[in-house]
């Protein structure tokens, strides 16, 4: 591995990080993360997470709402004790400052959802992709994907269906999931329709649901 910033062009006397265009990290600080330090990307913003505080008496809803309020949430420690080279503050830093996410959504979590962290500072992630098609599979099949995938190792699922009941099985899924669940919505959108039918009101509804 080259030393830190070695024949790696740069605009800042720091250089960049080893192997990697990426400037070095900074774990905890402010500054949020510009563009990859490359000739000709634009200089790293002069704006700090504080810069982006909401107001004091807001009310906070979302976990970057709440880091930016200075507020360390349960979700933050569990993702500090699942973490260990990050304090509970680190982590509450890094997503006030953009550089990590807690994709726990308030419905999942009050089901099964153990919370985790992607973002520069956090360990390398593993997603694995799934989904039933218009020909084969249904929710049983569906779910012994997501078991399987969990017990090797994933730490989020996407939902890729492309047919069958998709409400029925993501509810399936999302309520036996202790791992993350995303979804492509512009794949359930055209199921029975030409991508030129969508109108914004039924991509909006798709969004919603």
């Amino acid at each position: 591995m080259p030393v830190h910033g070695a024949d790696n062009p740069s605009s800042q006397k720091q250089g960049t990080a080893p192997g990697s265009f990426a400037l070095q990290s900074n774990i905890g600080g402010t500054t949020t993360f510009s563009s990859p330090d490359t000739p000709g990307m634009p200089a790293p913003s002069a704006k700090t997470a504080h810069d982006f505080n909401p107001t004091p008496n807001a009310n906070p809803v979302t976990q970057l709402e709440h880091a930016r309020l200075g507020t360390i949430t349960p979700e933050m420690k569990r993702v500090a004790q699942r973490e260990p080279h990050l304090s509970a503050e680190q982590v509450r830093d890094e997503i006030a400052a953009g550089r990590l996410i807690i994709p726990a959504n308030l419905v999942h979590l009050a089901m099964n959802l153990d919370p985790m962290a992607i973002g520069r500072a956090s360990l390398t992630k593993v997603n694995a992709n799934m989904g039933a098609s218009p020909v084969s599979s249904g929710i049983e099949e569906e779910l012994e994907k997501l078991h399987w995938s969990v017990k090797w190792g994933a730490d989020t699922v996407m939902d890729l269906s492309t047919g069958g009941d998709l409400n029925a099985c993501r509810q399936a899924i999302i309520r036996e999931s202790n791992v993350p669940i995303g979804t492509v919505p512009i794949y359930s959108m055209i199921i029975d329709k030409k991508i030129e039918d969508l109108t914004p009101v039924m991509i909006m509804e798709e969004l919603e649901n």
